[in-house]
């Protein structure tokens, strides 16, 4: 067995270098529509009032002073937490209850009525259902997030573990492993990619029902700050805090595809979209 493990990490770390050797380059399509972007909310700013359209020089200096006090990094860090922690909670709660499912059909029969039924329910229904439920702010908010992540990392753990070949599973025991081996020859490489993609998926969900709740029922963080800023009539400040939301999605899912060149490096070169100039 510990042959076996042997040539996977060989095979694995001479993958990682070749494909360091060939790193990707920045698409300039993206960076096209970055730069068209920008050229008209500059052509906006001039023919229009800096209530509806600031100048970018406006929104830098926004930046500097929101994010140069206490308050302001408070507020960025609470939300980034929020978003983090909760998801955390959800992808714990879901991956088990996907787990249970993919061991025990009436267990699924069970939960997927109930999964569905919350894939019903709008978001924002969600966010009343916790004002209304729950005095705690905080509550609220772990609340909307956890239940909205859910169905997600649920459906992505259950069908992973079931896409797993009968083969796969033959050959694994047949060599006799520990748990430990395993689950870090069979399972763990067998779910990981579902669960990156869940990640992925969700990370993008999660901040919007954050600064949902923050918005509607909160009392700090980011979209406390939005509310702020639009009863002020603040869309300077606006774009600030909407910029600090993207900045930290986009951070979120570079971490995200790291981890898949990292973890999933055998899948270079096997998609479809290598062969698409």
């Amino acid at each position: 067995m510990s042959n076996l493990s042997n040539q996977i990490i060989k095979a694995g770390t001479f993958r990682q270098r070749a494909k360091r050797n060939n790193p990707r380059r920045l698409p300039w399509e993206g960076s096209l529509a970055i730069a068209i972007l920008l050229g008209a909310w500059v052509w906006a700013s001039r023919y229009s009032t800096p209530m509806f359209f600031p100048s970018l020089t406006q929104i830098f200096t926004n930046i500097v002073a929101l994010l140069s006090t206490q308050e302001g990094w408070a507020s960025v860090g609470t939300t980034y937490a929020r978003i983090l922690f909760y998801l955390a909670g959800s992808f714990v709660i879901a991956s088990l209850l996907g787990l249970l499912a993919a061991w025990n059909r009436h267990i699924e029969r069970f939960l997927l009525p109930l999964i569905e039924l919350k894939q019903g329910i709008p978001a924002l229904c969600w966010v009343l259902f916790a004002i209304i439920w729950f005095a705690d702010s905080e509550a609220r908010i772990a609340f909307v997030v956890v239940t909205s992540a859910l169905p997600t990392f649920f459906y992505q753990s259950r069908d992973a573990l079931r896409s797993i070949p009968r083969d796969w599973v033959e050959l694994v025991h047949s060599l006799r492993p520990t748990p430990w081996q395993k689950a870090r020859i069979l399972w763990w490489p067998a779910v990981l990619p579902a669960l990156l993609t869940g990640w992925r998926i969700n990370i993008g969900n999660a901040t919007r029902v954050t600064i949902m709740a923050e918005l509607l029922g909160g009392i700090s963080g980011i979209g406390h700050e939005l509310r702020v800023s639009q009863e002020m009539f603040r869309m300077d400040q606006t774009i600030v805090w909407t910029a600090v939301l993207v900045l930290f999605v986009i951070v979120s899912n570079a971490l995200i595809s790291l981890a898949e060149r990292h973890y999933l490096f055998y899948r270079s070169g096997d998609g479809v979209g290598d062969n698409v100039n």
